[in-house]
Protein backbone atom coordinates (compact mmCIF):
# COMPACT_ATOMS: atom_id res chain seq x y z
CA UNK A 1 0.00 0.00 0.00
CA UNK A 2 2.83 2.43 0.82
CA UNK A 3 4.41 1.85 -2.57
CA UNK A 4 1.10 2.31 -4.40
CA UNK A 5 0.41 5.59 -2.59
CA UNK A 6 3.82 6.89 -3.65
CA UNK A 7 3.22 5.86 -7.25
CA UNK A 8 5.95 3.21 -7.22
CA UNK A 9 5.47 0.60 -9.93
CA UNK A 10 6.15 -2.90 -8.58
CA UNK A 11 5.49 -5.03 -11.64
CA UNK A 12 8.70 -6.35 -13.19
CA UNK A 13 10.94 -4.78 -10.52
CA UNK A 14 13.65 -6.68 -8.66
CA UNK A 15 12.79 -6.71 -4.97
CA UNK A 16 14.97 -7.89 -2.11
CA UNK A 17 13.57 -8.61 1.32
CA UNK A 18 16.15 -8.77 4.09
CA UNK A 19 14.71 -11.01 6.80
CA UNK A 20 12.47 -14.06 6.78
CA UNK A 21 10.28 -13.58 9.82
CA UNK A 22 6.66 -14.69 9.78
CA UNK A 23 5.66 -11.20 10.94
CA UNK A 24 7.28 -9.05 8.20
CA UNK A 25 9.75 -10.80 5.88
CA UNK A 26 7.67 -13.66 4.48
CA UNK A 27 4.40 -11.68 4.16
CA UNK A 28 6.24 -8.81 2.43
CA UNK A 29 7.91 -11.21 0.00
CA UNK A 30 4.54 -12.77 -0.82
CA UNK A 31 2.88 -9.37 -1.31
CA UNK A 32 5.65 -8.30 -3.70
CA UNK A 33 5.36 -11.60 -5.60
CA UNK A 34 1.61 -11.12 -5.91
CA UNK A 35 2.30 -7.65 -7.35
CA UNK A 36 4.52 -9.29 -10.03
CA UNK A 37 7.94 -8.33 -8.67
CA UNK A 38 10.89 -10.71 -8.91
CA UNK A 39 11.63 -11.33 -5.24
CA UNK A 40 14.77 -12.48 -3.49
CA UNK A 41 14.90 -13.12 0.27
CA UNK A 42 18.17 -12.94 2.18
CA UNK A 43 18.76 -13.36 5.90
CA UNK A 44 21.37 -13.77 8.60
CA UNK A 45 22.39 -17.22 7.31
CA UNK A 46 22.87 -16.06 3.69
CA UNK A 47 26.48 -15.74 2.58
CA UNK A 48 27.90 -12.23 2.71
CA UNK A 49 28.44 -12.34 -1.05
CA UNK A 50 24.83 -13.39 -1.78
CA UNK A 51 23.51 -10.87 0.74
CA UNK A 52 25.47 -7.96 -0.74
CA UNK A 53 24.67 -8.95 -4.35
CA UNK A 54 20.94 -9.18 -3.60
CA UNK A 55 20.91 -5.74 -1.96
CA UNK A 56 22.91 -4.17 -4.81
CA UNK A 57 20.53 -5.65 -7.40
CA UNK A 58 17.30 -4.46 -5.74
CA UNK A 59 14.99 -1.85 -7.26
CA UNK A 60 12.88 -2.25 -4.12
CA UNK A 61 14.64 -3.07 -0.85
CA UNK A 62 12.79 -4.06 2.32
CA UNK A 63 14.90 -4.23 5.46
CA UNK A 64 13.28 -6.34 8.16
CA UNK A 65 16.31 -8.15 9.54
CA UNK A 66 16.06 -7.19 13.19
CA UNK A 67 19.70 -6.04 13.25
CA UNK A 68 20.75 -2.41 12.92
CA UNK A 69 23.49 -1.66 10.40
CA UNK A 70 23.31 -4.98 8.54
CA UNK A 71 22.92 -3.18 5.19
CA UNK A 72 25.70 -0.85 4.06
CA UNK A 73 24.65 2.39 2.38
CA UNK A 74 27.06 1.90 -0.50
CA UNK A 75 25.27 -1.35 -1.42
CA UNK A 76 22.00 0.43 -2.20
CA UNK A 77 21.40 1.10 -5.88
CA UNK A 78 20.87 4.71 -6.97
CA UNK A 79 17.11 5.32 -7.26
CA UNK A 80 16.11 2.22 -5.29
CA UNK A 81 13.05 2.41 -3.09
CA UNK A 82 13.92 1.45 0.50
CA UNK A 83 11.48 0.41 3.20
CA UNK A 84 13.14 0.11 6.62
CA UNK A 85 11.01 -1.81 9.08
CA UNK A 86 13.68 -1.54 11.80
CA UNK A 87 12.78 -0.75 15.37
CA UNK A 88 16.09 -1.38 17.12
CA UNK A 89 17.64 0.59 19.95
CA UNK A 90 21.18 1.63 19.05
CA UNK A 91 23.53 2.73 21.86
CA UNK A 92 24.18 6.49 21.83
CA UNK A 93 26.03 8.06 24.76
CA UNK A 94 24.99 11.56 23.64
CA UNK A 95 21.32 10.81 24.39
CA UNK A 96 19.83 11.05 27.88
CA UNK A 97 18.30 7.58 27.50
CA UNK A 98 21.65 6.11 26.36
CA UNK A 99 20.28 4.96 23.02
CA UNK A 100 18.49 6.17 19.93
Amino acid sequence: EMLKRRGVSIEGKKATVVGRSNIVGVPMALMLLKADASVQVVHSKSTVEDFEAAVKDADILVSAAGRPGIIKGEWIKEGAVVIDVGMNAVPDASKKSGYR
